[in-house]
């Protein structure tokens, strides 16, 4: 059936309001709320600078590294947290590492603006490691240990004078030129010496067959280095692997239960008082440890 002519007219009259008012309810209303883009950053250094800002090419090389290797640092990324957490809060620092590995290129660039050294006791994998990371500073150094010693050693330490604290607290125990200490790491590299560490990781040397030299004088090194401190703050000390007997052993005798303030996965973290700074209680609380 037809609708009216009247009817059509007046049907499409309405349309036509209802269009025009459509449209103008779209120009006159705002556009719906869509996620934006941010601004762009302004660059503010002149073009061609590059990677000038202390530590950010060793950074990109570090991200090129593990990007392009399948290698992965010997600790987990809980362990690798922790360390961080103290470079961040106090990075640039001096930071000496026991033993050269995957993860060197790493703490070199977490360290911006610092001192990182390696010390390293494999000639082979010295020469391999630099190879690969020539911009690494690090040393190839000598133990005197072997890990089938560390019983003995531990058991007479006291007995040797060269190897134990002296009685009076501004007295410092001596680590460079101290031969007749088995613990002494005696002959490092002059700059080992000549500076205060804010920070040591102790990664090394091997200490998991008998003919290995152990980590029994790394720990005794770190241990006498935190302990003569002049500057300020603390030493921050993190052992690692620490499930294994000489490793624990040696860490709460000479790094001291007391002065560990973290622990994750097989890493011990302790933060290390000068021993100027303790006070007439130190005695007292080593009970039968004279490193603590």
């Amino acid at each position: 059936m037809k609708l009216p002519k009247r009817l059509l007219a007046t049907a499409g009259a309405l349309l036509l309001v209802a269009a025009s008012l459509l449209v103008a309810t779209l120009l006159t209303s705002p556009l719906p709320l869509l996620p934006l883009l941010p601004c762009l950053p302004s660059v503010e250094s002149p073009s061609g600078t590059g990677y000038a800002p202390p530590g950010l090419a060793s950074l990109a090389e570090a991200a090129v590294f593990y990007a392009t290797s399948p290698v992965v640092p010997q600790q987990s990324r809980e362990e690798i947290s922790v360390s961080l957490a103290v470079l961040r809060r106090r990075a640039p620092l001096r930071l000496l590492v026991f033993g050269l590995g995957h993860d060197s290129p790493l703490w070199h660039a977490l360290n911006p603006g610092g001192v990182t050294v390696f010390l390293e006791e494999d000639p082979e994998w010295y020469r391999e490691v630099r190879s690969q990371s020539p911009f690494l500073r690090a040393h190839l150094v000598r133990y005197r240990t072997r890990l089938d010693q560390a019983d003995p050693l531990f058991a007479s330490y006291k007995q040797n004078p060269s190897c134990v604290p002296p009685g009076n607290n501004e007295e410092a125990l001596q680590v460079r030129g101290n031969a007749d200490c088995p613990l002494a790491l005696h002959n490092l590299p002059p700059e080992v010496y000549e500076n205060e560490w804010d920070m040591l990781m102790v990664d090394a040397p091997k200490g998991y067959f008998p003919s290995a030299p152990g980590r029994m004088a790394a720990i005794w090194t770190a241990a006498a280095m935190a302990r003569a401190r002049k500057g300020e703050g603390d030493t921050d000390v993190f052992l690692h692997d620490v499930d294994r007997k000489v490793e624990k052993m040696y860490a709460e005798e000479f790094l001291c239960d007391r002065f560990r303030v973290g622990a994750t996965g097989r890493l011990w973290h302790f933060r290390i008082p000068p021993v100027s700074r303790r006070g007439n209680e130190t005695r007292a609380a080593a009970a039968g440890r004279p490193f603590c």
